[in-house]
């Protein structure tokens, strides 16, 4: 957990909540009209407050109200330092694709910036492209190592085990609740495993699209060194603007796995799942050293 995230006042981003402040205007605007109808006012404002402390005491503390505080906060923040922050995070390894493209966009605005002055209207247009692709280039890095993380965990063959096992266990169960708390168990335990499928394939759609981007950004700093015209690159460009689209909708694809509006199993909530997987595999690595300490004893 980031340093900005620790300091989140969740119950004051819960408080400021525009249906909260609105619920409570309305209140108090209520017992301001029926003002003159005894106790009425009084008991419109008391429903109000405890309804308040209620509200700030449970929501507050939800997961999913957290996440969606936190991202809205990750939206918020200056792009720039949001894509430095990024950057920051990257293995050494990713680090140098992202530079290794950046300096190919800086040649590219160098090339773009020799041609005619008559030239530089539609060059804007695709120096604004290059600029979109590589900002998504970086968060598909970002994604990209999130992603492996999670897959390249121990926790999958575990899980394996762990159902392979209470399978075995179930045929020889002679008690049918037995069965059915067991079955619910296994059941959720293939749900999990199921994220590892999905994860390996976004793994390799988001590998794919950044060696598609990097080969996009390296034919147009071909096509800027000996370039005259810029309709000459017309129908790359295109092609371009594809490829910013489907990156695009990769990316807003992937940040509602990993930051999700809605709950259940389903739902694929990436960096919660891994700190989840982690506690639990140190768990049971524990359990396992204490186990054997004691049969040495």
């Amino acid at each position: 957990m980031s340093k900005e995230e620790q300091t989140i006042n969740f119950t004051r981003e819960a408080f400021l909540h525009p249906v909260n402040l609105g619920v409570l205007l309305i209140a108090t605007i209520s017992a301001f009209v029926v003002n003159d109808m005894g106790m009425l006012p009084n008991l419109i404002l008391a429903m109000a407050f405890s309804t308040e402390l209620i509200y700030l005491g449970i929501v507050p503390r939800l997961s999913q109200f957290q996440q969606n505080v936190k991202l809205k906060k990750m939206h918020a923040r200056d792009p720039a330092d949001e894509e430095k922050t990024m950057f920051q995070e990257l293995d050494p390894k990713s680090r140098k694709r992202f530079l290794t493209l950046k300096r190919l966009t800086k040649l590219i605005r160098k090339n773009f910036d020799r041609l005619p002055y008559s030239s530089q209207g539609l060059l804007e247009n695709i120096r604004n492209k290059i600029q979109e692709l590589t900002s998504n280039y970086l968060i598909l890095l970002d994604l990209h190592k999130r992603y492996r993380l999670y897959i390249n965990t121990s926790v999958e063959e575990s899980l394996k085990r762990e159902v392979e096992k209470e399978e075995r266990e179930i045929d020889h169960m002679e008690s049918d609740r037995l069965k059915r708390t067991t079955a619910r168990r296994v059941e959720i335990l293939k749900k999990r495993l199921e994220k590892f499928k999905i994860a390996k394939e976004k793994y390799l759609i988001s590998e794919t699209h950044l060696e598609t981007i990097e080969d996009a950004i390296q034919y147009i700093y071909e096509q800027s060194m000996t370039m005259s015209n810029p309709d000459e690159i017309g129908f790359q460009l295109d092609n371009l603007l594809e490829e910013v689209e489907e990156t695009s909708q990769l990316i807003d694809d992937m940040e509602r796995d990993i930051f999700p509006y809605h709950t259940g199993l389903d739902d694929f909530n990436l960096d919660e799942e891994f700190r989840e997987m982690e506690k639990e595999q140190k768990a049971r690595s524990e359990s396992n050293a204490n186990s054997s300490n004691r049969v040495k004893e």
